[in-house]
């Protein structure tokens, strides 16, 4: 099916016939894009500090068990049970006394331990000397945690929030600069995902020097165009390999009142 011409624009919006650079402010999808990059390259910092602290503390404590472990009697206040039917675990609270202060403390217990203690049993409770805080019970001891996490966090909330800004700022500057063409749509496909019906919409058109391209977005149900029809295309005048469909997603033209 052969596209229509870049130089027909007598299907083309008004608002596309604007001399470039076009005046374009990105809308609500697209500032919801923005916050939520934000709000994860601050999760990502948040996250790897925590994790790294973590990680540090795991370590200190693993070191300083060996010499400093001091056993005091303690009692069972709380049995939390966690998971399913079968595999279920048992976390035990309890409380002890140390450096003479009542102080509370929780370890997880292993599956073939978790019928071992009941509200009220009475257990013996490790703690640190110079930090009577960490405790665990008789039998179980501190492990050290791994410090990739701490990195691995913040790198993938980076890349997830570039990719959002990436996504906003391409629709940007396509739109604010980009030549407008009247595209053709040639293949309609629906698809049923666990979200719903999509349809995958294939198009083509063709640039101002003649050359064909071709591309495809993905659309709900609400106005699914036919095979034939003429939906505006916004390319870029460098790299006509890179266009979209309008309206876009994350951008609208700036028109005047």
């Amino acid at each position: 099916m052969e596209g229509k011409s870049a130089l027909d624009n007598s299907a083309l919006p008004p608002a596309l016939l604007q001399a470039t650079p076009r005046r374009v402010r990105v809308n609500l999808t697209g500032a919801a894009m923005l916050a939520a990059a934000t709000l994860l390259m601050a999760a990502g910092i948040w996250g790897g500090l925590v994790l790294g602290r973590r990680a540090e503390t795991a370590d200190r404590h693993v070191r300083l068990f060996t010499s400093e472990r001091v056993v005091t009697r303690g009692e069972v206040v709380r049995l939390h049970k966690q998971g399913g039917d079968e595999g279920y675990r048992i976390t035990a609270h309890y409380r002890y006394i140390a450096h003479g202060r009542e102080l509370a403390g929780a370890t997880r217990l292993r599956r073939s331990e978790r019928d071992r203690y009941t509200t009220g049993s009475q257990a013996a409770v490790w703690y640190l000397a110079s930090e009577p805080d960490a405790s665990w019970l008789d039998g179980y001891a501190p492990a050290a945690q791994p410090g990739w996490p701490a990195t691995a966090v913040p790198l993938l909330c980076g890349l997830t929030a570039a990719g959002l800004i990436h996504a906003v700022r391409r629709q940007l500057n396509l739109l604010t600069h980009g030549r407008a063409a009247i595209g053709t749509v040639t293949k309609v496909e629906k698809k049923n995902t666990d979200h719903g019906t999509v349809f995958h919409i294939h198009y083509e058109f063709a640039t101002l020097s003649g050359a064909t391209r071709r591309g495809k977005y993905q659309q709900s149900k609400k106005q699914v165009p036919a095979p034939g029809a003429l939906i505006p295309i916004v390319y870029d005048r460098d790299n006509t390999f890179r266009h979209s469909k309008y309206p876009m997603s994350f951008v609208n033209l700036h028109t005047p009142q």
